[in-house]
Formats: C-alpha cells, structure tokens, sequence
C-alpha cells in the first residue's frame, strides 16, 4: 500500500549510478610496503598550456569550424609524453568528436572503444562516464540509459546457480580456493538477488557438502562485475574470455548494438525478431575454457525479472534458446512507477483538505483503465472501498491521475490503486 505523508511534502531522491567496479568476497591482500605517490611538481609548469590546448580545440569543435586546426592541436597534446592521463584521456575524447567531424564515425567509436578498453575493470575514473555517453551517442543516436538498480549480495543457491557450479571445479591439488567471476550488464540486481540466480559460490559448498561432508572446505572469492549496460563491454573485454558473462536486453535501452553480437549467445536481430512476438528469451553460448555466456530478454525492461525467474527455477543449463511466456498487460511495476510520479500532484490535493480538515487521514482507491497508447481513461474514486471522503479532493485525484502517461503495449490494462493519506507527526 502506498502511503503518503504530510511530513514528507518535500523528498529528495539519490540515484546511484553502478560502474563496472569490483565486489570481492573473500580475503584481500596488499603488498608490504605498497604505495602510491602523485608528484604534484612534474609537469606543472605545462600542465596549464596543455589544458588550454584541448578546451580551444574542444571549442572549435563546438563550433563546427576549424577542424583541421584542431586535429593539429590534439595530435599535438596527445604526442607530449609528460601528459597526465586524465588530460590524454580528455585529449582522446576529443579526438573522437574530430573523426566523427571528418565523417569517420567507425574510427571515432573504435577511439572511445579503445580508451575504455585500456581502462579495463579498475575503478571508476574521471571521464568514465563522459566516455560511456559519447560512445552510446555514436552507436546508437542517443545518451540515454537505463537507471541501475542497487546491488546486494546473494546468500542462497538457485537451481540455476547449482547447474553452473560444474563451469568452476575445485583444484584437485594445492590450496582448496577458487574465484569465481561474473560480469552483468544491465539488468536488476535486486532480482537476482532476490532468485539467487548466480550465487555460485553458495552453490558450489552446497554441493561439496552433499556430496562428501567430511572434506576440506574450499576458500571461494567471488568477484562480481555489474554495469548498468553494454557500455562497459569494451571495458570487459579483459575478463570476458575467463568469466561467466551475463546481458540483459530489451527493446528499449538496454538494448545492445548489433556492433557486440560477437559477445552475445545470438544476433542481435535474432534475438529481435524473437522480442517482437512478445515472449521473453533465453540462450546460453558454451564457450570453450571458459564459463558460458548468459542472455537474458524480454521486449520491456520491467519483464527481465520475469525470465530471470525461469531461468533461476532451471536445474539444467539449456542448449537452444528458450521462449518465456510473458503475461499480457503491463507489470505491477510498470504501473506503481508511473503512479509515482503522481503524487507531487496527490500531495498537493491533500495539503488543500488539510487546509479544511487538520486531522483528514484515510484511503482513497483509484480506479483507472490504461489504453494502448498509454493514455488513461475512466478514472473514478472507488467509493465503497474509500476510507477518506472528500468531493473537492477526489475530483483533484482525479484529474490528476488522467494526465499519468503508461508504456504503450498496444492492449488495454485495468486498475485499481489505493492512495492512503496520514498527516505528518
């Protein structure tokens, strides 16, 4: 039940964005005696020269002129070897938008590719997401991006994990440890914490202790890679020969560009076609010494839990790609999101009756059709179910709650959603 209170009329909200860093399970070493040092010193009395060089380059750029000239300056700049690396990496940026300017769009993306491959899995670094935007503009058209969910740690083995366990065999001599290294783009990570889809290491104790409780236990680090998207593929290159990769991909955006079939268990116009119909997808691609690669898909991001669902209830891994029915209508998700987004507008119609009545509380049940263009229609106060009778206030719920815009799925979706209202403290 979605409860709004009068306390809360002003709200913040934090959206944490998910970059490809690591979380280790297990224990971490350090070097005796490591440490890193900055000479503040060398270079310094250039740094600003150079510094210059790039924004008037990145000026002309802006400009549309002078891209000659500013080719010569950054092929320049990019030649100094006393450049620190965030100004190379700047430099390089910027590079980019002068190939895209001389019509060579492939050079350009393969520019950006080839700094967040040299990058690889480290921590997030300065230009991270600048490099993430442009090359997103430049395969598909837009910046645009799915927002991440937040991660957590898994405790419990699926099915799924259990039949992915034989992909990391114990040493059968040495040190009893193990690491196990899964990469995700995109997709929910509070699913898969929920289905404990890849909790392997979990898995793999399970199964030892089945099979011979007696025997040594084994030191198992689990190293979890997860991305908001295929952005950060190039960035991965590194480790998806040796890891168990994971895509998720919709119709929307996370969808991944056809550039990335080669990492992917199907084409991208296979997997498509397939969406189309309306079914969620599922396909695993063995991979010859190395744990296989992982498609998760469905035609709407807020299906993926779904298929994630059916594939974590799977004991084997499957050798075809899977069809998995979806149901019709739009997810309870889908619909509490954008009900969401009305409540500015119920706060509102609910301070106004407090105005008149301090101590109003009590539920009011929308009831609502959604179109197939997402359009809203038939919006009413379920009386008989309301808790909180006021006329003024519903006639404002309602005329709220027919300027919410749904995702057009092409069939019509009924609804009845509670608001419940409770003065502040």
């Amino acid at each position: 039940m979605n409860t709004i209170h009068r306390s809360a009329a002003a709200a913040a909200v934090a959206v944490g964005l998910i970059s490809l860093a690591s979380c280790v399970e297990g224990p971490e070493t350090a070097a005796p005696g490591a440490e890193a040092r900055v000479d503040l010193a060398a270079g310094a009395d250039r740094r600003p020269d150079v510094s210059l060089a790039i924004e008037q380059a990145e000026r002309r750029l802006d400009a549309g002129r002078e891209i000659a000239a500013a080719r010569q300056a950054l092929s320049e700049v990019l030649a100094d070897p006393a450049l620190t690396r965030d100004q190379r990496d700047q430099a390089r940026l910027a590079m980019s938008r002068v190939l895209e300017a001389e019509g060579d769009r492939e050079a350009a993306i393969a520019a950006v590719e080839s700094m967040l491959g040299e990058h690889a899995v480290e921590e997030p670094w300065p230009l991270q997401r600048a490099a993430e935007r442009r090359l997103r503009l430049l395969v598909t058209g837009s910046e645009e991006k799915p927002l991440p969910d937040e991660p957590a740690d898994a405790e419990r083995a699926s099915p799924f994990a259990r039949a992915l366990a034989r992909y990391f065999p114990v040493p059968e001599s040495g040190p009893r440890e193990l690491t196990v290294t899964v990469l995700t783009f995109g997709g929910s990570r509070e699913a898969s914490e929920r289905l404990k889809t890849f909790a392997i290491p979990t898995a793999i104790r399970a199964l030892r202790q089945e099979a011979c409780p007696r025997c040594d236990k084994v030191s198992i680090h689990r190293m979890s890679h997860g991305t908001d998207g295929w952005t950060q593929i190039p960035a991965a290159r590194p480790l998806l020969g040796s890891s168990l990769a994971v895509f998720y991909f919709d119709l929307g955006n996370q969808r991944i560009p056809a550039r990335y079939d080669a990492d992917l268990p199907l084409p991208t116009a296979d997997i498509v076609a397939r969406l189309e119909k309306g079914e969620g997808l599922i396909a695993v691609r063995e991979r010859a010494g190395a744990p296989p690669a992982i498609l998760i898909a469905a035609p709407r991001k807020a299906q993926l839990p779904a298929v994630e669902e059916a594939l974590a209830a799977m004991a084997e891994v499957p050798a075809g790609p899977i069809a998995v029915p979806l149901p019709d209508g739009l997810t309870p998700a889908e619909i509490q999101a954008v009900v969401r987004t009305g409540f500015p507008a119920y706060r509102t119609c609910y301070e106004a009756l407090l105005e008149r009545r301090p101590d109003a509380a009590g539920k009011i049940p929308l009831s609502f059709a959604i179109h197939g263009d997402g359009t809203v229609a038939d919006v009413q106060v379920d009386a008989a179910a309301a808790t909180l009778r006021d006329a003024t206030t519903d006639r404002c719920m309602v005329e709220a709650t027919r300027g919410l815009r749904f995702p057009a799925i092409g069939q019509k979706t009924t609804v009845v959603y509670p608001i419940e209202f409770s003065p502040g403290d």
